[in-house]
């Protein structure tokens, strides 16, 4: 059974989205706090916990440096960001901070719950509507991020490009969620294409 905490200070709301997610989702057992450092203590105590969806407004500790907390103390958990807002600068920020998803508080409960299944399957989820649409793509990502971008197109894995740009696999991993975040893009193949598309990268073929 796999295992989500939610951490939120808004009982009502922390509350409702549990028992909505119980309606949709099989084999999932939920957690709630009420502050990120409540969820801390949750974790501490249940750290194969397989993801933790952060609120953006928090007391005390917000949503945004929640995720660089958690992401240093329990690096392995994917955590996504909840927001009442969906500004791409906001969701940009969340991937450079590690995000697996960023999650609107406007999705339905069915959208929520299949968001939710996508980035426990290893996916990760970007908001359409805060894709950089009418952004340049070299004006979205820094030149690190680009450098990334073209070691995708040659079919590199995360590892792969820490080793290469001598960085560690996490930042790495921060790197190419922000790629997807600007390229609108769920997977890698799909950042790939999207970049060819808008001339980016060129098109060739990926390594073996």
């Amino acid at each position: 059974m796999q295992r989500i905490l939610i951490v939120d200070d808004h009982p009502l709301y922390r509350e409702g989205l549990m028992g909505a997610l119980r309606t949709q989702l099989a084999d999932v057992s939920l957690m709630g706090a009420d502050s990120a450092e409540d969820g801390l203590r949750i974790l501490e105590e249940s750290p194969d916990a397989d993801l933790v969806l952060l609120d953006l407004r928090l007391p005390g500790m917000d949503g945004f440096e929640a995720l660089s907390v958690y992401g240093q103390r329990f690096p392995m958990v994917p955590r996504v960001l909840v927001s009442g807002s969906d500004e791409a600068l906001h969701v940009r920020r969340a991937f450079d901070l590690g995000a697996s998803g960023f999650f609107p508080k406007s999705l339905s409960v069915a959208e929520f719950s299949a968001a939710i299944l996508q980035v426990l399957a290893g996916g990760v989820y970007v908001p359409g509507s805060a894709t950089a649409r009418d952004v340049s793509l070299k004006d979205s990502l820094t030149v690190r991020q680009i450098e990334v971008l073209h070691l995708l197109g040659e079919g590199y894995t995360n590892k792969e490009i820490a080793r290469s740009l001598d960085i560690t696999e996490r930042t790495a991993k921060a790197h190419v969620r922000a790629i997807f975040v600007a390229l609108g893009a769920e997977n890698r193949t799909q950042a790939v294409m999207n970049a060819q598309r808008l001339g980016q990268l060129p098109t060739r073929r990926q390594r073996v």
